[in-house]
């Protein structure tokens, strides 16, 4: 009996510290920082909250437009986070803008054309 309570105690523990709580952002979006909302939008990536993810990168590439490098680093993302929602056809369309509107950004183009290389066999 006392074993059962400490499985039932590990695993009431396990479950607590597993969940995954949706991240919040801890600014105003006026007071945020490119940086803060390409944060922001990992953390709640990694937190698997995509469709959120998604709409703080877009917020990245409207709000900071000459911010390249950030910039293009939220278009990879956004496409990957598609990719991970398993919408392959829209990841494909975004990947392909991270080398049409980021050419430069040697990072993000590299990963976004192995990623198209890895959706276009599926």
């Amino acid at each position: 009996m006392k074993k059962n309570v400490y499985i039932l105690l590990f695993l009431l523990l396990a479950g607590i510290s597993c969940s995954k709580d949706k991240p919040m952002l801890k600014k105003e979006l006026s007071e945020c920082s490119v940086r803060d909302l390409l944060e922001y939008g990992r953390a709640l990536f990694n937190a698997e909250y995509y469709k959120d993810a998604i709409q703080e990168y877009r917020k990245v590439i409207s709000l900071f437009p000459n911010a390249k490098s950030e910039c293009a680093w939220a278009q990879y993302e956004l496409a990957y986070s598609y990719y991970y929602l398993e919408e392959y056809k829209e990841a494909m369309r975004e990947f392909r803008k991270v080398n049409m509107l980021y050419p430069d950004e040697r990072g993000p183009v590299i990963l976004a054309e192995k990623m198209i290389k890895k959706i276009s066999v599926l």
